[in-house]
């Protein structure tokens, strides 16, 4: 899945196969559940912050921040991993910081609305 959303990019499964064709799979009784899609990406160059909205089974809103490095591996096909490199850490860092400012930022308009 990884791969698919890396070449489709943020629009995913939905932007690929369009609204027409997932109503098409669904009366042919095939699973169409999307994806999950996050709430907020945050990157510099290959180092990325993923924001991710889940609702608990109370019905309470959270957020997960997931950090991520994108590579190229020996086959020159893309990989995530969660290790950093030296010089990635600064990077991470301030995309951190920009997570959290947002996740602040949501819980703030959702307490005010």
């Amino acid at each position: 899945m990884k791969e698919f959303g890396s070449r489709f990019g943020s629009e995913g499964l939905a932007a690929a196969v369009g609204a027409e064709a997932t109503v098409g799979l669904a009366n042919a009784g095939v699973n169409t559940a999307l994806p999950k899609m996050p709430e907020k990406k945050f990157r510099v160059g290959g180092i990325s912050a993923t924001v991710w909205k889940g609702v608990s089974d109370k019905g309470t809103v959270y957020y997960n921040v997931q950090l991520g490095r994108s590579y190229k591996d020996k086959d020159n096909i893309w990989k995530t991993t969660s290790s950093l490199k030296e010089n990635d850490v600064p990077k991470a860092m301030v995309l951190l910081q920009k997570a959290y400012e947002y996740v602040i930022a949501q819980q703030s308009s959702a307490v005010l609305s």
